[in-house]
């Protein structure tokens, strides 16, 4: 049943009721996290699919939710431009085969420009509940990953993939709490 708060508000309605695809991009980064994590010093032409794939799946993904959640584009828009510079990333990625240098910068305007993304796209979010603080933290997080692969720009690459991977950890645990939050938000006891 959704309270009469929520129903005032209807994105914080439409997430709450959509949260499992919130859940969805949790999953997908959690499982990328573990991957990366149970071999950090896997080929680079592994490594690279992994996150090619990653970026181009939570990409997708993420385009379609926010898309399905909103209802209209335009009302999502920093989650669905977050989308695509993931999809433009995978991209550049696939394009930069086994070229590590460009790999790392890859990952670094990633982690940038999502974590901004994910920060306006908090901003807009109703303050109602831990979801709006809980996705704010997952784009400072994601800022953090590219200011600290930066500075590790000439680390070996086992070090690179574990810090990449404990990120991904973070970050899907974030958003499954927030997904968790989103529902509770519009959810009366």
């Amino acid at each position: 049943m959704i309270s009469d708060r929520s129903a005032k508000d209807p994105l914080l309605a439409s997430l709450g009721e959509n949260s499992w695809m919130v859940g969805v991009r949790a999953v997908l980064a959690i499982v990328f996290g573990f991957l990366l994590l149970l071999r950090p010093a896997a080929p680079l032409d592994r490594v690279v699919a992994l996150f090619i794939a990653y970026v181009v799946l939570d990409g997708v993904w993420t385009i379609a939710s926010a898309l399905w959640v909103t209802g209209r584009s335009f009302a999502g828009w920093p989650v669905v431009l977050e989308g695509l510079v993931s999809l433009l990333i995978g991209l550049l990625a696939l394009l930069w085969p086994l070229v590590p240098h460009r790999l790392v910068v890859a990952i670094v305007v990633w982690g940038l420009l999502t974590g901004v993304l994910e920060l306006v796209a908090a901003l807009r979010l109703p303050r109602t509940g831990a979801g709006y603080w809980l996705y704010a933290t997952g784009g400072a997080c994601s800022l953090f990953l590219a200011v600290l692969i930066l500075m590790l720009i000439h680390a070996d690459q086992a070090y690179v993939v574990s810090v990449l991977g404990i990120y991904a950890l973070a970050f899907g645990v974030l958003l499954a709490a927030a997904a968790a939050a989103f529902r509770k938000a519009v959810r009366s006891r």
